[in-house]
């Protein structure tokens, strides 16, 4: 069936991939509401300018678009989301790079303390349990 209002070039290429048997079982409103999913209010731009150009050996195509971006929501989420990554990741790098320098700090502090003879807990000794 086709349909009665006039369709886009792209609206109208994915009615022509249905299977004609199926596509001919539509009804003139299911025809329609297919046409208005596929078709975007937000994507219709003031200038939309395609086509192609054949060469000898191949055919290339070329695409113009110009209009309101209205993609701000899509790049609030993604800034949030490299905002929260940066800063795991900084605290990562930070856990990492600390990690050494305070093995090397409780190291010296039970020398010193084992040096003054100091016993915090009788009976546990930290050269018992690594032999």
């Amino acid at each position: 069936m086709k349909p009665k209002t006039p369709v886009d070039p792209f609206t109208d290429n994915i009615i022509r991939r249905i299977d004609p048997k199926v596509r001919d079982t539509f009804s003139q409103k299911q025809l329609e509401a297919i046409i208005a999913a596929v078709r975007n209010p937000e994507k219709i731009r003031p200038i939309d300018i395609r086509g192609t150009f054949p060469l000898y050996f191949a055919r290339y195509f070329f695409v113009l678009l110009i209009g309101r971006d209205k993609r701000a929501v899509v790049e609030q989420k993604e800034h949030t989301r490299k905002k929260q990554a940066s800063w795991a990741g900084a605290i990562g790098f930070a856990l990492l790079v600390s990690a050494p320098f305070l093995l090397a700090l409780f190291l010296f502090l039970y020398l010193l303390k084992y040096f003054w003879g100091l016993d915090f807990v009788p009976d546990f000794h930290l050269w018992e349990i690594l032999e």
